[in-house]
């Protein structure tokens, strides 16, 4: 049988050199962390990313967001916002449950809620759907990123997946802001959850190229004594 040392070298030089990694990092809050009314510009945190991956395939990000001492949140006066390394911005949550007709929006007391866009239903109008809220009143759940710049209106123009395809190395800052008057809330804690592809060692990739390079010698060798 004749050997196809050459399909075996392009076969090699074929192969996939990324390989999928997993990372999560996250902050518990303590004090400090109330999130004021409007005169207020909002409560920001930061998160530093470090890890092998460079390419974001998915992304999750965990909300604890409860009732201040002595307050009641209410939903639909909180604005979330999550931005990236390289500046693109994310809403994650804006002002629930408002529309043209509910000036209310939705009075529940916070969220303890994972926001990927994979998820089922937006969390904008999370009331129209299947919900559970827990024993200090949060909804629960997982739900797609809010998306509008307008609370208002139906465009999704920054909803969380567009940031895939990014590199997540760096500060991640999210903001929360109270956009309506009384029933404060707080930020308890926060995470971010992502999976993404990385480059191989410099020791894989030179195995790689050797493989190949024998298999063409080979190949060549084969040729010559024939």
């Amino acid at each position: 049988m004749k050997p196809h040392f050459a399909l075996l070298a392009a076969s090699v030089l074929a192969l996939p050199f990324t390989h999928a990694a997993v990372f999560s990092v996250s902050e518990t809050l303590g004090s400090g962390n109330t999130i004021n009314d409007p005169t207020d510009p909002g409560l920001a945190r930061v998160l530093t990313v470090s890890t092998p991956v460079l390419t974001l395939t998915d992304l999750s990000i965990t909300l604890d967001i409860g009732s201040a001492d002595g307050n009641t949140a209410w939903n639909s006066d909180l604005y979330v916002q999550l931005s990236s390394p390289s500046g693109a911005l994310a809403v994650l949550i804006n002002r629930t449950g408002l529309t043209p007709l509910n000036g209310d929006g939705y009075g529940d007391a916070g969220f303890s809620v994972t926001i990927n866009d994979g998820a089922a239903n937006d969390i904008h109008q999370y009331q129209t759907v299947s919900y559970t809220l827990n024993g200090s009143g949060q909804l629960t759940g997982t739900w797609q990123s809010d998306g509008r710049a307008d609370a208002l209106g139906d465009t999704r123009g920054s909803a969380l997946a567009g940031l895939l395809g990014t590199n997540p190395n760096g500060a991640w800052t999210l903001l929360v802001a109270d956009l309506g008057s009384g029933n404060l809330a707080k930020l308890n804690g926060w995470s971010i959850d992502g999976v993404g592809t990385t480059v191989p060692e410099p020791a894989v990739t030179a195995a790689a190229a050797g493989l190949a390079a024998l298999a063409m010698a080979l190949f060549r060798r084969v040729r010559t004594t024939r």
